[in-house]
């Protein structure tokens, strides 16, 4: 199937981490489940279903959002949050992947669709605030297959990030020291339990 992600119609180009997703679909066995937590409009998403295609794996993928924009500035002053057509328009973007399955709720409460130990990875990338990120690993990193991966975006959190909440709850949760990182601000855990 041939790569629709960098159509038009996705919007921002946010999404730049191609390098991390090719690993998830490279690591996840056949029949196995890949999480994305935090949509948008669908452009990363769409690159990792039409990838999960065309591994012959029978990769099942799970997009989590609410799809009412963020606190966030550029989502909240979106056409597509303040007409609440969001949802809409990200179905419509992903409408040929037939392998990719909305979840239309909170984090929190999508994550108790899925049993303990069932997913072989998760990207977590909704909102960034530290007390929202903690959250998202502690519900969603039981949830991971063991040797699963867990991960995220904006993990540059420096001083003069807009972000620095994602870097301290990573850290808080996995050490600074097991975190690998990804272009496109990315980061990365192996789950050994």
């Amino acid at each position: 199937m041939n790569h629709i992600y960098d159509e038009e119609r996705f919007g921002e180009n946010w999404f730049g981490y191609e390098e991390l997703y090719s690993h998830f679909i490279n690591s996840v066995p056949e029949n196995g489940v890949i999480v994305e937590v935090g949509c948008w409009k669908g452009k990363s998403i769409a690159y990792l279903g039409v990838e999960a295609i065309n591994s012959s794996k029978n990769i099942s993928i799970f997009a989590v959002d609410t799809w009412l924009g963020s606190n966030i500035y550029e989502h909240n002053s979106d056409q597509s949050v303040q007409n609440n057509t969001l949802y809409e328009l990200f179905q419509s973007n992903i409408s040929t992947i037939p392998n990719i399955t909305p979840i239309r709720l909170p984090s929190v409460e999508a994550s108790k669709q899925f049993e303990d130990l069932s997913i072989d990875a998760i990207f977590i990338d909704a909102n960034h605030e530290y007390s929202f990120v903690k959250e998202d690993i502690a519900v969603w990193y039981p949830k991971l297959k063991s040797g699963g991966l867990i991960g995220g975006h904006d993990y540059d959190g420096g001083p003069n990030s807009g972000h620095p909440g994602v870097r301290d709850a990573v850290h808080e949760a996995f050490g600074q020291i097991n975190i690998i990182t990804y272009p496109a601000n990315c980061w990365l855990y192996r789950n050994v339990k």
